[in-house]
């Protein structure tokens, strides 16, 4: 039978024309094209694996990264709605880190209530692909409170391993795009999010 994927973003899982930034596509940046963002990988191998076909929804969620004190959790009524099987949260990366730090535990709980807004579906929480340790304790702990799965992306930050930056791959003048995933780095987020699936699927 069909499974139902909902999917959080930020510029990782989707990113719309920016060409002051020299971005000039329509998905996850940095890959080359939308088949081969993480997204469309992790589809492309449930699809391969267990012959069904995916429905997904793909929803913005960096206010709630630039504000999480005061996001109002209603606003994600719809994907709610959307009733997911399973739901990944794939952001983080653009949580201030001196917010962080000052309001850890509001960001744990707030966080916590997000995901728990969803339900009994089953949740996937990822790490940011930049490695921060305050981010990783505080989501490792989100994970925990809410029982969820907890797939850690940050080891793939291009410091650690310089071939998943796209910068690796193809030049890009501005540095916030150079250091976003290229083509490698996308395969491999989505190897680690696909071995959940791969491992929970029957």
């Amino acid at each position: 039978c069909p499974k139902i994927w909902g999917q959080f973003r930020n510029s990782i899982t989707l990113h719309g024309i920016a060409e002051e930034i020299g971005w000039e596509k329509e998905n996850g940046m940095a890959a080359s094209s939308l088949e081969k963002d993480y997204v469309h990988k992790t589809v492309s191998k449930l699809s391969e694996s267990f012959g069904f076909t995916v429905d997904y929804a793909i929803v913005n969620t960096a206010a709630f990264e630039r504000d999480f004190k005061n996001f109002d959790i209603q606003r994600l009524k719809q994907l709610r709605d959307f009733a997911p099987d399973y739901i990944i949260f794939q952001f983080g990366e653009n949580v201030s880190q001196e917010e962080l730090l000052q309001d850890k535990d509001i960001f744990i709980e707030n966080y916590s209530k997000l995901i728990d807004y969803f339900g009994e579906c089953k949740k996937i929480v990822c790490t940011p692909f930049w490695y921060t340790k305050e981010k990783v304790y505080a989501i490792s702990q989100v994970a925990l409170n809410t029982k969820s799965y907890l797939v850690d992306l940050s080891h793939l930050d291009g410091r650690f391993d310089s071939s998943n930056y796209v910068k690796a791959e193809v030049h890009f003048k501005h540095l916030g795009v150079a250091v976003h995933p290229g083509d490698l780095g996308m395969e491999r987020i989505s190897d680690c999010i696909f071995s959940v699936f791969n491992a929970d699927i029957h």
